[in-house]
């Protein structure tokens, strides 16, 4: 008893000095929000399967490479051509519009990318060079608006609508190969950043030590992983159907969806109409890797962080950017709404403080100024005011 009493007077005088003695295992400091405990959060475990191009021998690039460059019948140019077969769209003003080249990610293939031109808004006002839409060989697909808003997105199982103006919020699967769903429990790390350099050095030097592996868990891990890919690679594929999606991505680019296998992307100028098919085909008898998604959520990699990649990493810089731009500009419309609002409070307010009393003004007189008041009496000879 005496030990307690005398760490209790400890801490008390401690306490009285301003001094706070911290312990991560203290119960106090959580309830005070001072040490925060790690999120637990249930997510779905998903196989990614090797995907093939639906019809490769209609590839636009591959079959047109020889051209090397193709222009506008007003002499801009159109398209060019590398030798690897990727290549480049370009808008009637120069400026970028479509770009495929190969993916830096493992086993995406090649990529997509649709940008925008830079055409005004409604109200005249020019809209930023953003990215609208991005897909890739792994059956990812995601059409973005010029406010860096989703619109529509997909990938390799299952796809959402999320703009009114396509159709109502709807979801849609393309097969059932990862169903039932494998549910886990996965701690998010709630550290936050260290800004100070010095602080890392703190750590002592036992801070990079890995712990030896437990050979006897690996193995249990590993043969749980085998017996678990050899039962969905012996699952039946069966392809759903789905109701078609169709939206215009801007002035130039649309997109129809009519399945997994058969999506088209079509460039329209004028005369100048070009049609890509990014449709993919599942290789079910192949698993390439495994990726989790919380639940209910339709995971893309363009929106996943921190990015895999620069390429992906650039291209989330370019949707950040633009929905800076629309934060910006929603603020200015709310300050500009505001000032009216006081404006019009502020004529209202003058209108109604003005003094209902008549005017008053001077007669001349021998020698002296009188005030003398108009009278709006409906006599016809108003008295005199002396």
């Amino acid at each position: 008893m005496s030990k307690k009493k005398s760490e209790s007077v400890t801490s008390d005088q401690e306490a009285a000095k301003g001094t706070v003695r911290y312990a991560l295992s203290n119960r106090s400091f959580i309830d005070k929000g001072w040490t925060m405990l790690p999120t637990e959060k249930i997510v779905r475990k998903l196989n990614v399967y090797r995907m093939r191009p639906s019809h490769p021998e209609f590839d636009w690039f591959e079959n047109n490479k020889s051209k090397q460059v193709m222009y506008y019948d007003t002499g801009e140019i159109l398209a060019e051509f590398h030798e690897d077969g990727r290549g480049r769209w370009y808008y009637r003003n120069g400026r970028l519009a479509l770009d495929y080249y190969n993916a830096e990610e493992m086993n995406a293939g090649q990529r997509y990318v649709v940008y925008s031109n830079g055409e005004p808004d409604e109200k005249g006002c020019p809209r930023p060079i953003t990215v609208l839409a991005t897909f890739d060989y792994l059956g990812n697909g995601i059409v973005f608006d010029h406010t860096g808003k989703t619109r529509l997105k997909y990938n390799q199982t299952e796809g959402v609508v999320l703009d009114k103006s396509i159709g109502p919020v709807s979801h849609w699967k393309w097969h059932e190969l990862n169903d039932p769903p494998i549910l886990q429990k996965v701690m998010l790390d709630t550290q936050m950043a260290v800004k100070d350099p010095e602080i890392l050095k703190l750590g002592g030097r036992d801070t990079q030590t890995l712990r030896p592996d437990n050979e006897e868990m690996l193995a249990i891990e590993f043969d749980n992983f085998i017996k678990e890919k050899s039962k969905k690679l012996t699952q039946k594929f069966k392809p759903f159907q789905i109701k078609m999606k169709a939206l215009k991505v801007n002035e130039n680019f649309s997109l129809r969806v009519l399945d997994q296998a058969s999506v088209y992307l079509t460039f329209r100028d004028g005369p100048t109409n070009m049609k890509l098919n990014l449709g993919m085909i599942l290789d079910h008898k192949e698993i390439v890797d495994t990726e989790t998604a919380e639940v209910g959520e339709v995971s893309c990699n363009v929106e996943r962080f921190p990015a895999r990649t620069d390429s992906l990493a650039m291209l989330q810089r370019s949707i950040a950017h633009a929905q800076h731009v629309e934060r910006l500009r929603l603020e200015r419309e709310r300050r500009y709404k505001i000032s009216e609002i006081k404006n019009s409070i502020d004529r209202l307010t003058a209108a109604a403080s003005r003094p209902l009393q008549p005017p008053l003004y001077f007669q001349q007189t021998s020698g002296r100024a009188i005030p003398k008041t108009e009278c709006y009496c409906k006599l016809e000879n108003p008295p005199t005011c002396t």
